[in-house]
């Protein structure tokens, strides 16, 4: 087809560069796109960027190949596309999962996709050192029936996902699954168990019943206006907060924030999130 091949550059895993070039393989030979969709975007449309914008982002970032193409349609200063794809990059607004622009400034503001993150590595906290991290750390590029593309199983373990999505990309409704997908990289964060360490919490349960936990204002986090926490809803309804959950995106965002550890709010200067489920500090 006179498709010219963009060499691989840095040290990738042997799977998942095989993987990526599987991937393309398959979109040049469909004849149609039914089989090679990602949110109703043909195969051709990737193809086309692969070949106008990837080998510029691949020049700024020669070791990230599978994060470089989905930036050639996710990065708001590169797209391209006309699709109008969510911006988890230089966009104008954050998203539901945050922005990476964050970490071009500070690493600690969440995951990194781009560059290694300086601090960490590629040892998520409270986890087991990784091999690589990248978009398809979390997402599979084509529609796998799970919540967002995200990868319905991570290092051997489950990871279904439900929830509702905003169209705007702005806000969703979660229903199960968020948090044990997060635990399965970040393994000693996850359970219904918290920790305290000689420094203040280590971390905070999940799968905690907003309206029995201890020591939790249900009514207050109900009324509060503008909230900056959320909870998992098992109904579905955010008119109806019963069975509400602390989960993971309590207090994060997937991606990153303009917070250390991608926090919803400025933690280190302010427990004004914390104390919209709890009535003191501890």
């Amino acid at each position: 087809m006179g498709v010219e091949t963009i060499p691989f550059y840095g040290n990738r895993s042997v799977r998942k560069t095989t993987w990526f070039f599987i991937f393309l393989a398959i979109a040049m030979m469909l004849a149609t796109d039914a089989l090679g969709v990602h949110e109703k975007v043909g195969c051709a449309d990737c193809l086309d960027q692969l070949a106008s914008q990837v080998p510029h982002i691949r020049q700024i970032h020669p070791d990230m190949p599978e994060s470089a193409l989905c930036l050639a349609c996710h990065d708001a200063l590169r797209d391209t596309s006309g699709q109008h794809p969510p911006y988890v990059l230089n966009g104008p607004v954050d998203l539901a999962g945050g922005s990476f622009s964050a970490t071009l400034l500070t690493d600690g503001n969440g995951h990194n996709i781009q560059v290694e993150d300086a601090a960490l590595g590629l040892t998520p906290p409270g986890g087991d050192p990784r091999v690589e991290m990248d978009c398809l750390s979390c997402h599979d590029p084509n529609n796998n029936g799970n919540f967002r593309n995200l990868k319905t199983e991570i290092n051997g373990i489950p990871t279904p996902v439900r929830a509702l999505a905003d169209p705007n990309y702005r806000n969703n409704v979660y229903i199960s699954g968020m948090s044990q997908f997060c635990g399965a990289c970040h393994e000693k964060f996850y359970g219904d168990y918290n920790t305290r360490g000689a420094n203040g919490w280590v971390r905070h349960p999940v799968g905690i019943n907003v309206s029995t936990a201890t020591n939790a204002d249900f009514n207050g986090w109900v009324s509060a206006a503008n909230k900056v926490t959320q909870a998992e809803l098992p109904s579905g309804d955010p008119a109806n907060p019963t069975g509400a959950r602390v989960f993971c995106l309590t207090c994060h965002r997937a991606h990153a924030t303009s917070y250390s550890d991608a926090m919803r709010w400025d933690y280190g200067n302010g427990a004004g999130g914390c104390l919209e489920c709890h009535t003191f500090q501890r």
